[in-house]
């Protein structure tokens, strides 16, 4: 991003008040303003979904860093503007707001997209060069709740070189992943499933909707990345011509569980096979792999490359994800698992592991209160029938046990243990204080 606040005032017609400032990064969040960081402050006047920041202006803001306000100007450096959200689009919009010189990626899917990212971008750097990997568990270690739409218009603005960007499009509501993947204008698309998310508004047919809103927005010169299966989708179902991407990379994954060894993931594809070593537990990551080679090979990237990079990316996640219990259980984070696709796959990969006990503890999804019910029901149905023993955490209706205190329940699944293995999927402060207590007992890392 390379604005003078100005100019900033002139794109978007509105007003400006005190002296010119260069910025050259966005904020939203109060806590991240930094004095004489070239900073931006894009301030809010509605409760979601950081509060009413424009309280905190005068006092914390106005005297340290220029800002962007919905409201009166109280101070230092202000472009008065429409919606927080519609000033950020409009610079993110902007040449001078956004990377036009490096990779642009999108990515969407149901199954982890934040690995899928990861792995991407890990993919299309370059080779042996270390990249900072996002934090594992809930997603509010990585994105502040209820900030989805900032997303894309922030990973823009805030982009400063020319390493690739590889953003997750949202997908929480109807026409969210097509205004993201406008504003990106992607040179590379990643699909990597069309799992459920947000059931209460999408569904199998929304998650077909929102593919197609972002293929819309896609150029015919893009690279467009798929596994076979999303792709005999979209012909079958959503009769969607998938010969109009020229650069179409289509792929499979096959993987290897060798106990207690590692498992390695075979991505497959016209262009050949890769097989990447990912760690013991790295199996529940085998799309994200296929995607992130497939990726790089349409970019052309060496297989023997994308081997090292991606593989030790995949571990390093892998092992985050993963708690050993001294003499209990192996516990799988997943935490960051809330949409009905991603459990289901969670589910999945559990089921594919050697225990001698499996364990399912179960959150609210982000689907709403009012499917949360049947979410838990058919999650739950799912893991049972494959020998999981399911707890279910404030779901009415679903079938499965409640929680107990989340130290009794801990220590009961603590007990159960080495051999034994647990899945915690989903979210809210139930299940996340029997995350922190049943983590917080002796451990070991893989």
């Amino acid at each position: 991003m390379n604005f003078t606040t100005e100019e900033i005032a002139g794109l978007l017609g509105s007003g400006h008040h005190g002296p010119a400032c260069r910025v050259d990064r966005v904020v939203i969040d109060p806590e991240q303003v930094r004095d004489g960081d070239g900073q931006l402050f894009a301030a809010f006047a509605h409760p979601q979904p950081l509060g009413d920041t424009t309280f905190v202006l005068e006092d914390d803001i106005a005297p340290h860093v220029p800002y962007l306000t919905e409201r009166w100007w109280v101070g230092g450096t202000a472009v008065n503007g429409p919606s927080t959200e519609v000033m950020v689009r409009a610079m993110a919009g902007d040449d001078r707001g956004r990377p036009t010189q490096c990779e642009r990626v999108a990515v969407l899917g149901a199954v982890a997209p934040w690995v899928t990212a990861a792995l991407v971008t890990a993919a299309l750097g370059d080779g042996g060069a270390d990249h900072p990997l996002p934090a594992p568990g809930p997603s509010a270690h990585r994105e502040r709740p209820g900030t989805e739409r900032f997303r894309m218009p922030l990973a823009l603005l805030n982009h400063a070189d020319d390493r690739p960007l590889t953003v997750v499009l949202n997908r929480r509501h109807r026409g969210c992943s097509g205004a993201d993947a406008a504003l990106l204008d992607p040179t590379t698309a990643v699909i990597t499933d069309l799992g459920e998310r947000h059931l209460a508004t999408l569904g199998r047919n929304g998650a077909l909707d929102s593919t197609r809103e972002v293929l819309d927005r896609l150029h015919p010169g893009a690279t467009l990345v798929v596994t076979e299966t999303v792709a005999d989708a979209l012909r079958d179902e959503a009769e969607l011509d998938l010969t109009r991407w020229s650069a179409l990379s289509t792929f499979r994954v096959r993987t290897h569980q060798a106990e207690p060894s590692g498992c390695t993931v075979d991505a497959i594809g016209s262009w050949g096979e890769v097989t990447v070593e990912v760690g013991p537990d790295g199996a529940a990551l085998a799309l994200a792999v296929g995607a992130a080679v497939t990726a790089g090979i349409a970019a052309g990237c060496a297989p023997e490359a994308l081997r090292e990079s991606v593989g030790a990316a995949a571990r390093a996640i892998a092992e985050s994800m993963v708690v050993r219990l001294a003499e209990g259980p192996t516990v799988w984070d997943r935490s960051d698992a809330t949409s009905v696709g991603d459990v289901s796959a969670a589910i999945t990969a559990l089921a594919d592991r050697d225990a001698t006990a499996r364990f399912l503890v179960l959150g609210p999804l982000d689907d709403g209160p009012t499917v949360s019910d049947r979410l838990h029901a058919r999650l739950g149905a799912q893991a049972t029938e494959a020998g999981i023993v399911v707890r279910s955490a404030d779901a009415w209706g679903s079938g499965a046990p409640f929680l107990e205190h989340p130290r009794v329940e801990a220590d009961d699944l603590a007990a159960a243990g080495p051999g034994a293995i647990v899945l915690l999927a989903g979210g809210d402060h139930e299940l996340l204080a029997l995350r922190s207590r049943l983590l917080s007992l002796d451990r070991t890392r893989p």
